[in-house]
């Protein structure tokens, strides 16, 4: 394998956690019976350019056409994409007229709030959450981005004023034509607004939850600044965002087109401080997620021994990284508890875990629930608490407690 950015052909492997299916590959109760696909899951870093990266890529048809993930679901990142807009709105002059488009819309969350400024909006996404967006007025592409799409949006539509690209840039395998494509879409003072889970917010907490099928890279600023680079553009502008338990949010443009920040090189002076160019911070960290694996495994026996009951609180892709990792499964985790009506009823990919109704949390009151979307644990305890639930949660980062 070489690394995406720089070609490098001998990065170095720091975490293996195991073979796994995808981690949004939910299973339905009439197929409970055939084996599941399973992956590797381990990650690679490159000592030449600073990436981070998986060694097995899947097929993104696989792992992109039935999607049981929606946006709309997660109240942080309405919040996240509202306020996205209305910046680049006010900072760009985006208004009346001008064309936006969003790369991996899913449901069409961030492109509602163009509307009440009279932005002509475009979502592109191959999966299944594209029917939600247009069943909502969002004209949606059901497509991968890459070099040809762009072309057929510039002669269907016009060049883009802003792109956003959230929690997908990082997904694409053929990184070369989704940055071919950009530069093709975009308008000549257009801007790409990238997000993305931030290596270094992954390595301060011990997250490797974050670590799935469909994040092919794991990106610091450094090497995006390289890849913006080989295509003729810049990152002039770049902010940590607490989304998705830590992500990075860069702005680039062609090279020339706005002053770069000071943001930028404060960023990867952080990054340099905290050793994420040194191959040892990585093995480190490998050493760390095999141990957190150890403990959280005997806490979870340990509990279950007592005769107490044990549910996940919802069922996020992290969440069965997480337990696929640590091998577990019905035996411990009773049921994995979810709002969304797209995965009530199945079973989680791996360990075949139920995923109910919510409401069983507050009519059965288990002793503990786990809280899988533990970068959430501010907002969900507080909320769970007010619906009644009297047991105990289960936070297992950035340390293992017990609330």
């Amino acid at each position: 394998m070489n690394c995406f950015t720089c070609s490098n052909g001998n990065p170095v492997k720091f975490l293996d956690l195991g073979l796994q299916p995808p981690s949004d590959a939910f299973v339905r109760k009439e197929d409970m019976n055939k084996p599941e696909r399973k992956y590797p899951l381990e990650l690679f870093f490159c000592d030449t350019c600073g990436l981070v990266q998986l060694g097995h890529i899947v097929d993104p048809g696989e792992l992109f056409t039935e999607y049981v993930y929606t946006t709309g679901m997660n109240n942080q990142l309405r919040a996240n994409f509202k306020a996205l807009v209305e910046t680049l709105v006010r900072r760009f002059k985006v208004g009346s007229g001008d064309f936006a488009v969003d790369i991996g819309s899913n449901d069409g969350t961030l492109l509602k709030n163009y509307t009440q400024y009279g932005v002509r909006v475009l979502g592109i996404d191959p999966s299944s959450a594209a029917e939600i967006a247009e069943e909502q007025g969002i004209p949606t592409l059901r497509a991968f981005f890459n070099e040809a799409t762009a072309q057929e949006v510039v002669q269907r539509y016009e060049h883009a004023k802003v792109i956003t690209a959230t929690n997908v840039f990082a997904h694409v395998p053929a990184l070369d034509s989704f940055m071919r494509g950009i530069t093709r879409l975009l308008a000549p003072r257009g801007v790409f607004v990238t997000e993305s889970g931030y290596l270094l917010d992954m390595i301060e907490t011990g997250g490797y939850d974050a670590v799935y099928h469909e994040h092919l890279r794991y990106y610091s600023l450094k090497p995006l600044t390289r890849l913006f680079g080989e295509f003729g553009m810049e990152v002039f502008d770049a902010e940590r965002i607490e989304s998705h338990s830590g992500s990075i949010r860069a702005y680039a443009a062609r090279r020339g087109t706005y002053p770069v920040e000071s943001s930028v090189a404060r960023l990867i002076a952080g990054e340099e401080k905290a050793g994420l160019y040194r191959q040892e911070t990585f093995l480190a960290f490998g050493k760390r997620a095999e141990k957190h694996r150890k403990e959280f495994c005997a806490l979870l026996r340990k509990l279950k021994r007592t005769g107490t009951r044990i549910v996940g609180i919802g069922a996020p892709a992290k969440g069965n990284t997480l337990l696929n990792s640590c091998g577990v499964g019905t035996e411990t985790i009773d049921a994995l508890l979810e709002k969304s009506p797209l995965k009530i009823g199945l079973y989680a990919p791996g360990s075949h875990i139920p995923v109910k109704n919510e409401e069983i949390l507050f009519s059965e009151q288990p002793e503990y629930a786990l809280l899988l979307s533990w970068n959430l644990a501010d907002e969900l305890i507080p909320k769970l608490r007010a619906k009644s639930y009297r047991g105990k949660f289960i936070i297992p980062f950035p340390a293992i407690r017990i609330v």
